[in-house]
């Protein structure tokens, strides 16, 4: 059986799917992963079949007008719909219907929206996925897509309609496309329920711990979520000397790693976070990545890297500074350390208010809000409150005894059987 994947965005949005993609391959399928061509190598290096999207996600997100509609910015978005996101958009749909001709199954992360689109051209199976609980309405907790939580159930359940309003500036793109490259004249609109497909309901797969969100009972087996879907490690990477000597010349680092979210002042929070560390007589691990923080090496406390595994480096630290996406929590979680999340846009305020609510973490701490004085406080809860750490072995023990990726694909056997 031929199964595509399709998920576009940035590495948290594929690692879990290349996670998910090797299970299969191991249970005979032949497997496709169509996303970013930046992604290329990451696919191929581990034995999945890569297929490119043209657009970088992440070359978006580190320009001018990227950045400022990362920011949130409305009039930004607008501005740019016509002349940067939709020609991104159509060739994103043409490069998912080319990966897809062949699919005997499809899997697709809702970023991918063409994937609904292409199950219903090709009348194949379709599960849609993600890492997080986005997508199925629940009253438990509301949509994690959204900037603000609620704490009434019905409004959680409505909450997730919202998704279908993300959707609403592409859907005369959308339908164009249909018509005029699948064939399909049907249109789609605010009242589709992409969750059903030819009336029968779309199965949804979750990369997530019931550790952290509560499963839902009334999801009545359509939703699989057993288990983040961590990648293995590497067993060829080897990490640089003066890395290995910066972590044995002293006491374990807190490391600080922003991801891809462009800081708008870099050189500054790097400066503050320095300063707070100095203060505290901490040691600190930047992962510069796409951030635009530098990896000079300024203070004999303080090390750089543009980009190192998580899996390998945070268990080696005494917790972690981050930005809240979905990838990089659960890395956090699965190395068992404290942390101090400073959320910018998306998911990410829905992860720094759950690890609060858990007693996992300090405090969120948004960019605007960022001084020395704050990272001092946070800092200082971050090493010294014995329950945030004793909080996070505890549930780093029992995430290790799940098995997420496997019970995915159990679920995934049993609805195509």
């Amino acid at each position: 059986m031929n199964i595509t994947i399709l998920t576009v965005g940035t590495r948290g949005d594929v690692q879990p799917f290349v996670a998910l993609g090797k299970e299969l391959v191991d249970r005979g399928y032949h497997v496709t992963i169509c996303t970013g061509k930046n992604f290329k190598r990451f696919v191929e290096d581990n034995g999945l079949i890569f297929s490119p999207v043209t657009i970088d996600y992440l070359e978006l997100t580190q320009s001018e007008e990227g950045k400022k509609m990362m920011g949130g910015n409305p009039i930004e978005i607008v501005k740019n719909m016509k002349t940067m996101i939709i020609p991104m958009m159509e060739r994103m749909l043409d490069d998912l219907w080319a990966s897809s001709r062949d699919a005997d199954l499809i899997i697709y992360h809702p970023k991918a929206f063409g994937g609904y689109d292409i199950a219903e051209k090709l009348g194949v199976p379709v599960f849609v996925a993600h890492p997080i609980p986005a997508i199925a309405p629940t009253r438990l907790f509301s949509n994690p897509a959204l900037p603000v939580s609620f704490n009434f159930g019905w409004v959680n359940e409505i909450s997730f309609k919202a998704n279908r309003l993300f959707m609403a500036s592409f859907f005369k793109l959308i339908n164009n496309w249909r018509r005029e490259t699948l064939g399909l004249n049907k249109k789609r609109n605010l009242f589709t329920n992409d969750l059903t497909l030819h009336n029968k309901p779309i199965p949804v797969l979750y990369g997530c711990s019931p550790e952290i969100i509560p499963f839902d009972p009334n999801w009545n087996g359509s939703v699989s979520m057993s288990g983040f879907w961590f990648l293995e490690d590497k067993i060829d990477w080897e990490p640089p000397t003066d890395l290995l000597h910066f972590l044995e010349i002293g006491p374990p680092p807190i490391a600080i790693s922003f991801s891809s979210m462009p800081l708008k002042n870099p050189y500054k929070i790097k400066a503050m976070l320095e300063e707070a560390l100095e203060i505290i007589g901490q040691r600190g691990l930047f992962i510069t990545g796409w951030s635009g923080m530098d990896t000079k090496k300024t203070k004999a406390h303080i090390h750089s890297v543009q980009s190192i595994p998580h899996s390998w480096l945070f268990k080696r630290t005494s917790g972690v500074v981050h930005h809240g996406g979905a990838g990089t929590t659960a890395a956090v979680l699965k190395a068992g350390k404290p942390m101090i999340i400073c959320p910018f846009s998306g998911d990410q305020p829905f992860w720094a208010k759950r690890m609060h609510d858990l007693h996992l973490s300090t405090a969120p701490l948004r960019e605007k809000d960022m001084t020395v004085e704050a990272f001092v406080t946070r800092i200082q809860e971050l090493v010294n409150n014995q329950e945030l750490t004793s909080n996070a072995i505890a549930l780093s023990e029992r995430i290790a005894q799940e098995e997420g990726i496997k019970d995915t694909v159990d679920f995934i056997e049993e609805c195509i059987r």
